[in-house]
């Protein structure tokens, strides 16, 4: 029997694509021990108070529950210390994100956002089969590469939806 991971009894990927989303924004410049579990417990603590349960733990967060969680991280992160900020992903490049079925703009806009060293993209992915939250990497063809808390290493860019932008600094 194979050993059950993340994701495999939970639905906490948005909590851990924000984690990974702050330490991937903080790459150029990373933060020497990183308060990550400490970051995961006031976040898991942050997501049952706005619930008022503990159901996201099997149901997943909405894009309302992302955006509250980020701000609570970076609230967090900053009396640690360390400056972060948020952004719609349609405010990163100074330009409209494209919308869903304009492959050749998403492409360019997700290409572009990989290369720049100071932020994560946090996304919104959604398949037939999964709806999921992770952290661009980078993009090859029609392929976008993740950081990933639930072993995925890649999926097609139409599945990708860019949600939110964490920025170091």
């Amino acid at each position: 029997m194979a050993p059950y991971r993340q994701g495999g009894l939970d639905a906490l990927c948005g909590i851990y694509a924000l984690i990974n989303g702050f330490a991937h924004a903080a790459r150029a410049d990373p933060i020497p021990y990183f308060p990550r579990k400490k970051l995961f417990t006031h976040l898991i603590d942050r997501a049952a108070h706005w619930r008022g349960d503990a159901s996201f733990v099997y149901d997943g967060l909405t894009h309302d529950e992302i955006r509250y969680l980020t701000k609570q991280a970076i609230r967090f992160l900053s009396r640690k210390g360390h400056t972060f900020r948020a952004t719609p992903a349609r405010k990163l490049l100074g330009r409209p994100l494209s919308r869903r079925g304009d492959d050749d703009g998403r492409g360019a806009w997700l290409h572009e956002a990989a290369k720049l060293s100071h932020c994560a993209v946090i996304l919104d992915i959604n398949t037939p089969w999964l709806s999921h939250w992770s952290v661009l990497a980078q993009v090859e063809g029609e392929r976008v590469h993740l950081i990933d808390s639930n072993g995925m290493r890649a999926v097609e860019m139409a599945a990708c939806q860019p949600f939110l932008v964490i920025q170091r600094g």
